[in-house]
């Protein structure tokens, strides 16, 4: 003390050093607790980005089931497998239009129970058509490239002349033999019943196959087709059927 007393400088000097050393003693404080403050946000950080992977996995599956559907989309309408396709699509409609007439007739009192062998034939039906169809497109873009209108134009009468009776006469047959017909009582219910069905084609049909001819992708044609036919199914069903009973009641 005597030696500051007798040195006022050197006190001054000193003095100023102790604030000093106290100044910076007090201006460490704030860095530990902005260290404290780091580690806090790395800790919420931390949880927040293991909450983040929990939604990514989510959406990782999300994403892998979106890609397998991708994948069968690709390899169902390939030029591999479009005939099974295409098979399966008619044969499942065809079905699909027979339960719902069926249903329309109970409703209405027509028929007392569904027959499930009637969908059977129906679905069976479904089948020889839609390789009639499909062997029929594939015909009609190879001797008719294109989709100007002329083509298109073509295609909807070649379709309307030479398919649809190709079609309609396909269909009674195939429930025919599924009967046990004969071949006369065939032919008379095809001269009974096909031209109500071919009028009916005539009214729908021209129309749905320019939009199929002109917008739709060849391998989406069946599809489409199947789509607009389900009416029709059931109207085809309707016509075989609900004429036929008296018929079926007289074979033993």
């Amino acid at each position: 003390m005597q030696s500051l007393r007798s040195c006022p400088a050197r006190g001054l000097i000193l003095s100023s050093a102790f604030r000093g050393g106290q100044r910076s003693l007090r201006m460490s404080w704030p860095r530990k607790s902005g260290a404290q403050g780091a580690g806090a946000g790395a800790g919420g950080g931390l949880g927040a980005g293991t909450g983040t992977g929990g939604t990514s996995a989510t959406g990782t599956i999300g994403f892998s089931a979106l890609q397998k559907l991708r994948e069968w989309h690709a390899s169902a309408f390939s030029s591999r497998f479009l005939l099974f396709t295409n098979v399966g699509i008619s044969l499942s409609l065809s079905c699909v239009g027979d339960i719902l007439e069926q249903h329309l007739e109970i409703y209405c009192g027509e028929i007392e129970r569904f027959e499930s062998t009637r969908t059977a034939h129906m679905a069976i039906s479904g089948v020889t058509v839609g390789v009639i169809c499909h062997y029929w497109y594939k015909m009609l873009d190879k001797r008719l490239p294109g989709r100007s209108m002329r083509v298109v134009a073509k295609k909807i009468v070649l379709d309307q002349l030479i398919c649809s009776p190709i079609y309609i006469s396909v269909f009674f047959v195939t429930l025919g033999v599924l009967e046990r017909k004969d071949k006369h009582e065939v032919w008379e219910e095809i001269k009974e019943k096909a031209w109500k069905l071919y009028a009916a084609e005539w009214t729908v049909w021209p129309v749905a196959q320019f939009v199929n001819f002109y917008w739709i992708p060849a391998h989406y044609r069946i599809f489409y087709d199947n789509i607009i036919s389900l009416g029709y199914d059931v109207l085809t069903s309707k016509v075989k059927h609900k004429q036929s009973h008296s018929h079926l009641k007289k074979i033993p």
